[in-house]
């Protein structure tokens, strides 16, 4: 009987640790990370940057394998703690590269949303969080269960409660330099408070087939979060997908209607991939808007059974389904509600979205926003200098209250949906895969 239960145990540990070749451990307690590492042939070690390196010179062995890093819950401040990590060079094409946090000091379990890996920062940095190498190259590439904030690299102004650009790293979170996949995937991730966007997705495509895809991932108090678009190569990706995300009180680039980038997604040019897929996502509260289409080319538009919620305060339309898109309509950016959608010739299908309350106890503030067509040019020597050189000239002073405020992640109160007719939309503790 001894004999059949070590038998079941053994059969049990292969069983968790089949899918991958070699793994990493990283954090936690030593000693149980190191009984793990022994039990999987794998390998434990202290910090996230020792990790990196290692998984990248076992993946430049060449050949078809799946590399994991699992890491523990706790903090993680880049390389040194320098504030960003330098990820190696990835060669290796026909390999898997998954990074997975979120787990128990023991590893003994995992819960992203409740024993976050976060990825945290400082004032002083001066790169994004993760840098890639250029010319990196590897089949696929999974980031699943991480928590990436820069509240640290953030300056505040405590009279207004507001983000001040000037003081604040605005370098996004991550840099692809070009990285060359099959597959980029986020699963299951939350990114706060970026004082700029949070990516592009500027990857090469290793074929017709690539893809990217947000799946159960959460965005919440960033400004302009997410670019869908891709780096022009040799190959078009076949689908960019956002599925089951939650894009919560997110900011315009500036509190202004005309700015620029006002929406929490924007879509890319025909090129960036042949299709962008949106489904079964949460836009709630989203200062500026939900989604900007503003291309005259896009990508054919899949964008089905969303809930699109409170998005137009900016634009002033306090109405529940209103900018849930802003496209291009009469030479100008156009609002529109979540019932005009399936109007847009670039969208190939709109069914099922709604506007739904989620009841997350999330506050968007008494936001001042301002008009930039009513600001008055200051008339001094510095504007005299800028005439000269036909750059933009300098307003007077605005006040904006209440803009891009810091928010702190609760793991005993996360920022999911509770309402019982809302609860399909966005991320769910129930889709952790």
């Amino acid at each position: 009987m001894k004999t059949w239960v070590g038998c079941i145990v053994l059969v049990l540990l292969w069983v968790h640790f089949a899918q991958a070749d070699k793994v990493y451990f990283v954090g936690g307690d030593k000693e149980a990370g190191e009984q793990m590492a022994a039990s999987a042939d794998g390998q434990w070690v202290k910090g996230l940057s020792k990790a990196f390196a290692r998984a990248a010179d076992t993946l430049a062995t060449g050949g078809e394998m799946n590399v994991e890093i699992r890491v523990a819950g706790g903090d993680y401040d880049g390389d040194l703690g320098s504030g960003g990590y330098t990820i190696p060079r990835l060669n290796n094409p026909e390999s898997t590269l998954t990074i997975k946090g979120g787990y128990l000091e023991d590893f003994s379990s995992r819960d992203p949303f409740k024993y976050p890996t976060q990825i945290v920062t400082d004032a002083g940095r001066s790169q994004p969080l993760w840098q890639f190498t250029k010319n990196s190259v590897i089949g696929s590439l999974v980031v699943d269960g991480l928590l990436f904030d820069c509240v640290g690299s953030n300056a505040y102004d405590a009279k207004t409660n507001s983000l001040l650009k000037r003081g604040s790293s605005t370098h996004t979170f991550f840099d692809f330099e070009m990285l060359e996949t099959n597959y980029l995937g986020f699963h299951n991730c939350i990114f706060m408070n970026s004082a700029h966007r949070v990516m592009e997705t500027l990857i090469r495509a290793q074929s017709d087939d690539a893809e990217i895809r947000f799946y159960n991932s959460i965005f919440v108090n960033c400004i302009i979060p997410l670019k869908l678009d891709t780096a022009r190569f040799r190959h078009k990706p076949q689908q960019i997908a956002v599925d089951h995300c939650s894009f919560l009180i997110n900011w315009a680039f500036n509190p202004d209607p005309d700015t620029g980038v006002p929406a929490a997604i924007e879509i890319g040019p025909a090129d960036a991939a042949t299709e962008i897929v949106i489904t079964n996502n949460l836009f709630y509260s989203n200062f500026g808007g939900a989604i900007l289409a503003l291309n005259l080319k896009m990508p054919g538009l899949t964008i089905n059974n969303n809930n699109f919620i409170g998005n137009g305060l900016l634009h002033g339309l306090p109405e529940p389904g209103a900018a849930a898109m802003i496209v291009t309509a009469g030479g100008r950016k156009q609002p529109i509600d979540v019932d005009t959608i399936e109007e847009i010739a670039a969208v190939n299908e709109a069914e099922g979205n709604v506007s739904i309350a989620p009841g997350i106890p999330l506050t968007l503030g008494e936001v001042q926003a301002v008009d930039a067509s009513k600001v008055r040019v200051e008339e001094d020597w510095e504007n005299e200098v800028r005439r000269l050189l036909g750059i933009d000239l300098q307003g007077g002073t605005v006040v904006i209250k209440d803009f891009a405020p810091k928010k702190v992640y609760d793991p005993n109160n996360p920022p999911f949906a509770v309402r019982k007719e809302a609860k399909r939309y966005g991320a769910s503790p129930g889709l952790l895969k």
